[in-house]
C-alpha cells in the first residue's frame, strides 16, 4: 500500500463565512461519512484540515509575497492522506470526495515519496 496526497485547490474564500449553519452542518456531515468510509475501508491515513486562503509565499531568493493575491484555482484549500495500491486506486477514492459538490475545485492526487 502506498500514500497518496489529496490536494484540495480552488473553491471560494468566503465560503463559511457565507455559510448557514445548516449547510455548514450538511458539508461537515458529508466530509465526515466519506472520511469514516475510508477509515472503514482502512484507506485513511489522515483527513487533513481545511487551509486558510490567505499565506504567504517565500521564493528561494527570500522574496515574500501575498498568496491570496493568487488566483483562487491555484490556491490549496485543503487535503487528506489515503492508502491505495496504485495511483488509479487513489484517483477513484478522491473522485468520490465532497469537495466536488462545490464548482470550481479540482484534486491532485499525488504519491508520497518514500525516503531512506
Amino acid at each position: 500500500m502506498n500514500e497518496y496526497m489529496l490536494i484540495y485547490q480552488g473553491g471560494d474564500p468566503d465560503w463559511a463565512k457565507n455559510t448557514t449553519p445548516a449547510e455548514m452542518a450538511a458539508a461537515m456531515e458529508g466530509w465526515g461519512a466519506w472520511m469514516g468510509d475510508l477509515q472503514a475501508r482502512d484507506k485513511l491515513v489522515t483527513g487533513g484540515s481545511p487551509l486558510h486562503y490567505s499565506g504567504k509565499k517565500i521564493s528561494a531568493d527570500k522574496v515574500v509575497t501575498d498568496i491570496a493575491a493568487s488566483e483562487l484555482k491555484e490556491l490549496v484549500s485543503g487535503y487528506s492522506i489515503v492508502k491505495a495500491a496504485d495511483i488509479d486506486e487513489a484517483v477513484e477514492l478522491a473522485k468520490s470526495c465532497p469537495i466536488f459538490h462545490y464548482p470550481s475545485v479540482t484534486v491532485q492526487v499525488r504519491e508520497i515519496q518514500q525516503m531512506g
